[in-house]
C-alpha cells in the first residue's frame, strides 16, 4: 500500500510496503492537514515529512513491533471540512492525531470526547496550551509573548513594535499580552499596528515604526511577508533588529539581502539548521523518502521539522504505553503512555515534556537563534530560554 496523497480524502490508508518488517498490529495515526487550499504552500510539504517518519519508523520495524499506518485527511483550510475530516478520522478509530491545521479548535472536542490523543505537529494554537488532551512537541503559546521579548532583549533592542497579522482577531489579542510581559521583562512594547499579506507594500508601517524609535520589530506573520516588511522598511532607511517566532523560519530568510544580518527568531524546537545526530536522522529520512524536499528553501520550514517531532511523540507515546507486540494499540493505551511522560526531550529536540492526566500541557521554554552573514546559529551556547527567566 502507498501513502495518500495531500490531496486525499482520507479514504484509503497509507501503510508502506516496509511495515511487513514489523509483526504486531499496526498504530492508526490519522494526519489532519491543510495540504491544499490557502496554506498548502507551507502545510503540504510538512505532510510529507509525517509520510516519511511513518515509512522510516516501519524500515525500522515499527514501534514495539507496531507498523504505523499513516493517514492523511486533508481539510484545504475550510474549517468545516476539518470537522468533517476529524469525525471521519474518528469513525475510522484511528489511535491518535498528528495535527496540521491551524483548524484544530475547531474539532478537538470531538477528539476529546472520542478519547483520541492529538499531537502536534503544528501546535502553535491555543488548543494545545489549554486543553488536556493536546500534546505538543515544542514551546507552546502560552510562552510566546515571553519568547518574544526575551529574545529581543538577548538583541539588545531597547524597546519592541509589533507588526500583527490582519486575518485573525488572536493576532491582535496577542498585542496586550505583549505589552504586558514587556513591562514585566523591562523591555516596552511602543508600537504596533496590523498587516495584511495582500497588501500591496508595508511602507506606512514602516515610516510608522520608525517615528515611534522602535528598536525591534517583531513581524508576526508568515515569513513571506516578513520578507516584504524587511525589504519595505530598508527603503525608509528604517533597519531595526528583526524578530520572528520560529514555526515559520525558512532558509529564504538567510538569503534575503535585509534579514540575513538581522534577524532573531524564537524556536520552539531544536532549528533544523543544527548539525546534530537528532537532525541528521530527519534529513536522511526525508532525503530518502522525499528527495528534494530539503533543497527547497520555500518548502524546509520549521513546521516541517515539528511534524518529525510530533512522530517522534507518537513513538514515545507508544513505547510508553506497556502494549506489546502481541497486543493491539489503542487510543486509551498512547493516552496512558503519553501521560506517563517525563521530561521527555525526543532525542534532543524538544525542550523537556512531561505530561500530567487531566491537566494542560503547557511547555514553557524555547531556542533562540539569529542569522548574521548570511548563516544561521543557535545562540546562548545552545541553550534553551524559558518563560521563568532560567535557562537550561
Amino acid at each position: 500500500m502507498t501513502v495518500a496523497a495531500c490531496g486525499d480524502s482520507g479514504s484509503g490508508d497509507s501503510a508502506d510496503a516496509n511495515s511487513s518488517a514489523a509483526a504486531g498490529t499496526p498504530v492508526n495515526v490519522a494526519v489532519i492537514c491543510s495540504c491544499t487550499g490557502s496554506f498548502a504552500h507551507s502545510i503540504g510539504p510538512a505532510s510529507k515529512v509525517a509520510q516519511a517518519w511513518s515509512k522510516s519508523v516501519n524500515a525500522a520495524g515499527g514501534i514495539n513491533g507496531h507498523p504505523v499506518r499513516l493517514k492523511l485527511y486533508d481539510d484545504a483550510g475550510n474549517p468545516g471540512n476539518s470537522v468533517t475530516k476529524a469525525k471521519a478520522a474518528i469513525s475510522d478509530k484511528v489511535d491518535v492525531i498528528i495535527n496540521l491545521t491551524t483548524l484544530v479548535s475547531t474539532w478537538i472536542k470531538a477528539a476529546d470526547d472520542a478519547g483520541i490523543p492529538v499531537v502536534g505537529g503544528d501546535f502553535f494554537n491555543a488548543v494545545f496550551s489549554k486543553d488536556p488532551n493536546a500534546y505538543p512537541s515544542g514551546q507552546t503559546t502560552n510562552a510566546l509573548p515571553y519568547a518574544i521579548i526575551s529574545t529581543a532583549k538577548l538583541a539588545k533592542a531597547t524597546n519592541l513594535g509589533i507588526l500583527y497579522c490582519a486575518e485573525s482577531p488572536s493576532c491582535a489579542d496577542t498585542v496586550s499580552l505583549m505589552k504586558g510581559v514587556g513591562e514585566e521583562l523591562g523591555l516596552p512594547v511602543i508600537h504596533s499596528a496590523s498587516i495584511s499579506a495582500t497588501a500591496a507594500n508595508y511602507t506606512s508601517q514602516c515610516v510608522a515604526a520608525k517615528q515611534a524609535g522602535v528598536t525591534a520589530l517583531y513581524v508576526s506573520h508568515s515569513a513571506s511577508v516578513l520578507e516584504k516588511v524587511a525589504g519595505d522598511c530598508a527603503r525608509q532607511d528604517f533597519h531595526p533588529t528583526l524578530i520572528e517566532a520560529g514555526t515559520g523560519f525558512t532558509m529564504r530568510l538567510v538569503d534575503n539581502a535585509v534579514t540575513k544580518n538581522n534577524l532573531w527568531i524564537a524556536f520552539p524546537i531544536l532549528p533544523f539548521f543544527v548539525d546534530q545526530p537528532q537532525v541528521q536522522k530527519l534529513n536522511e529520512a526525508v532525503d530518502r523518502y522525499s528527495p528534494g524536499l530539503r533543497t527547497d528553501p520555500q518548502s524546509w520550514t520549521t513546521l516541517a521539522a515539528q511534524v518529525w517531532t510530533g512522530g517522534l511523540l507518537v513513538e514515545r507515546g507508544v513505547e510508553s504505553s506497556g502494549v506489546s507486540a502481541g497486543q493491539d494499540v489503542s487510543a486509551a493505551a498512547i493516552t496512558k503512555g503519553l501521560t506517563s511522560l517525563k521530561d521527555e526531550t525526543l532525542d534532543g529536540w524538544a525542550p523537556p515534556l512531561t505530561f500530567t492526566a487531566g491537566k494542560a500541557n503547557q511547555v514553557n521554554c524555547w531556542y533562540v537563534g539569529r542569522v548574521q552573514d548570511g548563516k544561521p546559529a543557535l545562540v546562548n551556547d545552545g541553550k534553551r530560554s524559558c518563560k521563568d527567566g532560567s535557562t537550561s
